[in-house]
């Protein structure tokens, strides 16, 4: 039951990501005290996960158990310096169609919704320019086998050469096992606004 709640969440989150994309054309091992630092899932060592626009996924932010608190011993700075490289990285991917990125760095759940999403879309790649970037981690929740920390970006996207760049307004939700060395991925995209 739970599994088909987060799918269709997943889906709902995913139709409003390219709803708000169609009415425009009109994103190491585990480290510190807690455990909760941005750690990598990237092969290579000391390399951040990625994340993108894409949308779609499990909500988190939904969860009962979210907080909304930050522990005072987790890097929030650090954490969001690292995301907003992976959102750049990610949205990169999304571009090219380049699917091994997509997967490696998107929990199974959204990385299949993102798939279908191309394969109704066709394979025309296209180039998005991040003009401005800004990311805020605003709630770290831990349940009993996983963290989840969601930050907010916010800034400017141009889609296509010489439009008028488009303001975004997200929320990533970025998970990652209790224990193991995976890494941080995104498992949902919340758009606000």
């Amino acid at each position: 039951m739970m599994t088909m709640a987060l799918i269709a969440f997943a889906a709902i989150a995913l139709i409003g990501f390219f709803m708000r994309r169609r009415a425009a054309a009109q994103q190491p091992a585990l480290a510190g005290a807690a455990g909760m630092q941005y750690a990598g899932h990237d092969p290579q060592p000391q390399s951040a996960p990625a994340t993108s626009a894409y949308g779609g996924g499990v909500a988190p932010a939904a969860a009962a158990t979210t907080t909304g608190r930050l522990p005072a011993d987790f890097d929030a700075e650090g954490f969001a310096r690292n995301a907003k490289v992976n959102f750049i990285r990610l949205q990169a991917a999304n571009d090219t169609r380049n699917l091994e990125d997509v997967r490696e760095y998107t929990t199974p759940e959204l990385f299949a919704e993102i798939k279908m999403n191309w394969m109704e879309q066709g394979s025309a790649p296209q180039k998005t320019d991040v003009v401005s970037l800004n990311a805020e981690v605003i709630d770290v929740t831990e349940e009993a086998a996983r963290y989840i920390v969601s930050v907010r970006f916010t800034g400017l996207l141009r889609e296509e050469a010489n439009a008028a760049p488009e303001a975004i307004d997200e929320i990533w939700h970025m998970t990652k096992p209790r224990s193991g060395d995976a890494g941080w991925i995104v498992a949902g995209i919340q758009q606000n606004g």
